[in-house]
């Protein structure tokens, strides 16, 4: 059997990813194929939103004028136009457990991120939220079908032949590969990194339980340091020496009718091996079981769905393109669900890479060179994941290592968020969506010099550090005083304590957005100075309003 029809694109795999990519190119007028191997609704992970996935989010509905990507960007907008199966992410919480000891409250940090009128964050059960991008891609024309596997490419100068595992054979003129670790572009054209280059060495197991109960209830002798927001309302990380838990509650509000939550764990491989013949159920009560106040939160959880349990989960391909196709996101590499960088990679690299898609289509040129910028990209994205989580599973291991890592963690991710932030509100001021490309001009990871990105040389001096710890030539005491003292003596924003160890919580009122904004215009150095170039101000009161 074969479809004598040749499509524009031909996407493999209808993720989160796929589907945003289908319904803009379908937007642009092109006729897309979208193939998947299962069927919709299914279960899938890569639930929690950063402030930057949302507002990569809103930058491409806004660019290519797709609302359903946009009505993703605010947890008000799902519960109204998807389904109230999605959560809210107000905060992201790191509690430090001990062996056999209850949670010492002196341990944990609640990062609070700000407050503005673009975007907010949300816990994305997924199920609901990829069957919603699909049957937006179907009302924009897109042909779907599922229950089909590729199982050969053909590339040649005229377009792309896929061969399914029906026998069905799909033409089209340029192949995007979604489809994660099992992709056929990787197995055929033998892409995989063998050895790879990353370092993190994790693997998990997951599941989608019932019961979890709501930490909040269970803190005692909790001094509320008035935050504007709790534990319950985001993502809870129960971190240990040699992993982490993640909680993603999928009801902590009050329009949410969804009971589940969202539980996984994740395990260094150099201290939790896999161990044959003990299952995931059985791994992860036992691992609960050590920590007094772990135990309690999953006290009253059952597990809903059959569990899900890894090898090793680090992957990487020595290449992402080339002519007339493109390896996308999970199909490319992955490192871990810490920090949620999967999404945020997933998002960025359609950013950069549908833009230089729908062009290559209107001039019929599909040459690897005009996806050279994307290429660079994802290998950046997916390096410098690598870094921060493989520098953040060895400071598992000691607590004043972790106090002082989680810090470079938040300046990292505030300066990323911020660097957005800018291009949203230029945009909003000047009716341009262009300005989204200016993102492109700063180094990417691995490729900029010394002192061109300050954050990143505090990163990679603790880098450093971790590394002499491990190999007995610092201790962790002394990396972390060191750590604390570089914060103490660099040039940063005084929105919070950064070289205090006493100091773990933040909660990023809209006055401390306004501080940080006139800290950048005064008193911050090169390069910090240079991003902060326009006037939030307004827009921060509501005067300017989003589209």
């Amino acid at each position: 059997m074969s479809d004598p029809k040749t499509y524009d694109v031909a996407i493999l795999g209808t993720g989160i990813g796929g589907g945003m990519l289908a319904c803009i190119l379908a937007r642009q007028g092109f006729d897309v194929l979208m193939l998947e191997k299962e069927a919709h609704p299914r279960f899938a992970v890569g639930e929690a939103l950063l402030p930057q996935s949302t507002m990569l989010m809103w930058m491409l509905g806004q660019r290519w004028d797709v609302p359903e990507i946009l009505h993703l960007t605010r947890t008000e907008s799902i519960t109204e136009h998807v389904a109230p199966s999605c959560g809210v992410k107000r905060i992201i919480g790191f509690l430090y457990h001990r062996d056999g000891q209850r949670q010492d409250h002196s341990e944990s940090h609640l990062l609070v991120p700000p407050v503005t009128p673009i975007t907010s964050e949300s816990h994305l059960f997924r199920q609901d939220i990829d069957l919603y991008l699909l049957n937006a891609a179907l009302r924009y024309g897109v042909t779907y079908r599922d229950h089909v596997e590729a199982v050969d490419v053909e590339i040649d100068p005229r377009g792309v032949e896929l061969t399914m595992n029906t026998g069905e054979r799909f033409r089209a003129r340029y192949l995007v590969d979604c489809s994660g670790y099992k992709s056929v572009l990787a197995r055929q054209l033998a892409l995989r990194e063998e050895p790879s280059r990353l370092r993190t060495q994790s693997r998990t197991l997951f599941n989608h339980f019932e019961g979890v109960k709501r930490y909040d209830d269970l803190l005692e002798d909790w001094e509320d340091p008035k935050l504007s927001a709790h534990w319950d309302e985001g993502t809870i990380h129960h971190v240990f020496d040699g992993g982490w838990f993640w909680v993603i509650p999928f009801n902590n509000h009050k329009d949410g009718q969804n009971p589940l939550c969202s539980v996984g764990l994740s395990l260094d491989m150099r201290k939790h091996p896999p161990r044959p013949g003990v299952s995931p159920e059985d791994e992860f009560r036992e691992i609960v079981s050590r920590f007094p106040s772990i135990a309690a939160h999953f006290a009253d959880a059952r597990a809903v769905r059959p569990w899900v349990s890894t090898g090793r989960l680090q992957y990487s391909s020595t290449s992402c393109c080339g002519d007339r196709w493109f390896l996308a996101a999970h199909a490319y590499g992955f490192i871990d669900a810490l920090y949620s960088r999967g999404l945020i990679t997933t998002l960025d690299v359609l950013r950069t890479l549908a833009p230089r898609l729908v062009e290559a289509l209107r001039d019929d040129d599909f040459s690897r060179e005009r996806f050279s910028f994307p290429e660079r990209q994802q290998a950046a994205l997916l390096d410098n994941a690598d870094q921060m989580v493989h520098c953040a599973y060895r400071a598992f291991g000691s607590y004043p290592v972790w106090n002082a890592w989680v810090r470079l963690w938040l300046l990292s991710t505030m300066f990323n968020d911020f660097r957005h932030f800018r291009v949203i509100v230029k945009s909003l001021e000047s009716g341009d969506t262009g300005v989204f490309d200016q993102l492109d001009q700063a180094p990417l990871h691995g490729e900029g010099k010394q002192g061109e990105n300050p954050v990143q040389d505090l990163i990679d001096a603790a880098d450093g550090m971790l590394t002499a710890v491990e190999a007995g030539a610092m201790t962790p005491e002394q990396a972390s005083e060191r750590i604390f003292e570089m914060l103490r003596q660099a040039p940063l924003p005084p929105v919070h304590a950064w070289g205090d160890p006493d100091q773990h919580h933040l909660d990023f009122l809209p006055e401390k957005l306004i501080g940080l904004i006139q800290w950048g215009r005064t008193v911050a150095p090169q390069p910090f100075g240079s991003m902060f170039d326009f006037s939030p101000e307004n827009y921060l009161r509501g005067e300017v309003q989003a589209a």
